[in-house]
């Protein structure tokens, strides 16, 4: 694979955006939610394209200086190859104006909860039963810069 070129998403993105999130999430956002944050101001939303494909995206929400990262999701076959980590820096380096990120993810989700630390964030809380299909803790991070 060619190295990533990571654009902003557009409207005509959902679809692709859609996809995505039912490869990567037992819980997919549906096309509305998606439409929603490509059409919110407060949103930051990057697609990952390799060989003219897209094979990840971030979903970002910034509001008074402050992000947090809704979502990251990379397709089963550009998994490992250090496109999450592509997006998650390109979010933190491509928004330099904020200077708390927060996010919170799965208990059992090892890899990402790896990536974030090593990006610099930390364990802030425990969020019981936090996520639903299936039922599981949440892990909530942050990072100040």
């Amino acid at each position: 694979m060619s190295k990533p070129v990571i654009r902003p998403a557009r409207v005509e993105d959902a679809g692709v955006l859609r996809q995505m999130e039912e490869e990567c999430f037992s819980d997919p956002w549906s096309r509305e939610n998606l439409l929603s944050e490509l059409a919110s101001d407060l949103s930051v939303i990057r697609i990952a394209e390799q060989d003219g494909e897209a094979q990840g995206y971030f979903i970002a929400r910034i509001v008074l200086g402050e992000g947090e990262l809704l979502r990251i999701g990379v397709r089963r076959k550009a998994r490992m190859t250090g496109l999450g980590k592509s997006l998650a820096r390109n979010m933190l380096e491509s928004l330099p104006g904020v200077s708390v990120w927060r996010l919170d993810v799965r208990e059992s989700n090892l890899a990402a909860r790896k990536l974030y630390e090593a990006l610099g964030f930390s364990y802030v809380i425990r969020r019981r039963d936090y996520y639903e299909n299936p039922l599981e803790d949440g892990i909530m991070m942050m990072l100040e810069r």
